[in-house]
């Protein structure tokens, strides 16, 4: 019972985590400045991705609504082109077109 309290906190006070480990598997160095010296472009890029995605909602919104189809599948559309496996997603919506073409509601 010992070993498995040993790591846990026990409820008075922080306990630190683990943090990184290097290649042979010892607790990294930590290095605070690092961080300090790039916090600023950190907290600039990640508001930057914020606003991007933020912007791309409301285009796709706009286009599902410009366009008559739902904001839900010209999202998809846009996240297959954007990435690398749009061959494998327009196979899956084509297989799905099928089944519900075959199938139907029973």
């Amino acid at each position: 019972m010992d070993q498995i309290d040993a790591g846990k906190g026990n409820g008075k006070g922080r306990t630190r985590g683990q943090g990184r480990k290097d290649a042979d598997k010892q607790p990294a160095v930590k290095k605070p400045k690092v961080i300090a010296d790039r916090i600023d472009e950190l907290v600039r890029l990640h508001n930057k991705a914020s606003e991007a995605s933020e912007a791309a909602k409301d285009a796709v919104a706009k286009a599902a609504e410009d366009s008559g189809y739902l904001a839900s599948a010209v999202r998809k559309l846009v996240t297959a082109r954007a990435g690398e496996d749009f061959e494998k997603k327009h196979r899956e919506v084509e297989q799905q077109y099928e089944l519900f073409d075959e199938v139907g509601e029973g």
